[in-house]
């Protein structure tokens, strides 16, 4: 965007801080039996790990 790339590095940490984020509030609201955002911080949880786990792989190549 803007002519600039964000850099691999920073994706991997933000999808990181993100995944484990979403997880602590994700379980918090189980204890809570707050499932319905419990199912949708779960979901948000596991897709910003495979953003993590994706951007790794980059950064590998890079």
């Amino acid at each position: 965007m803007f002519g600039r790339r964000v850099s691999v590095r920073n994706v991997l940490i933000f999808s990181i801080v993100a995944a484990v984020v979403c997880a602590a509030v994700s379980l918090y609201l189980v204890l809570q039996h707050g499932w319905v955002g419990a199912g949708i911080l779960g979901v948000l949880a596991v897709w910003f790990g495979v953003d993590a786990v994706r951007s790794y792989g980059w950064q590998k190549k890079e």
